[in-house]
């Protein structure tokens, strides 16, 4: 009896931490669009969208993978506290509220759209600090 409670125990284990794995969803869950330059990146990119307290981060999924990060402030008043954008269009660059570039965000139903400047560099010449108009569309 004790090897078939162990057994059980161990299945059960296994269907709890496959439960609760992070894999991102299909498409048509929360995903964003992303424009560089005027120019789609691509996507639309899986992405989750995590809220703590007034501050909303929307992010895909891969830290250090191409993709972005934008934090939003949804208080009063809805701003834009930072973008990292990764490798979207060939452009690396950021945006920090009251730093580097400007951004604004409107909301409406659940979709996020930040627009903006970012100061960063393009692949093609990583020496050269441009900035550069973006765009990200977000569903969450």
């Amino acid at each position: 009896m004790g090897k078939r409670f162990v057994a059980a125990a161990a299945v059960g284990l296994a269907a709890a931490a496959t439960g609760c794995s992070t894999n991102p969803p299909a498409l048509g869950g929360t995903t964003a669009k992303v424009t560089v330059n005027g120019r789609s990146t691509g996507g639309p990119y899986p992405v989750t969208c995590i809220q703590t307290g007034w501050l909303w981060t929307i992010k895909t999924y891969d830290d250090q993978a191409q993709g972005f990060t934008a934090s939003i402030e949804a208080g009063d008043e809805v701003t834009v506290q930072a973008v990292e954008l990764r490798d979207l269009g060939g452009f690396t660059g950021t945006f920090w509220r009251d730093n580097l570039g400007e951004a604004e965000v409107s909301s409406a139903g659940g979709t996020y759209t930040i627009t903006g400047t970012a100061d960063g560099s393009f692949a093609d010449n990583p020496n050269e600090t441009v900035s550069t108009p973006f765009g990200i569309e977000a569903t969450c």
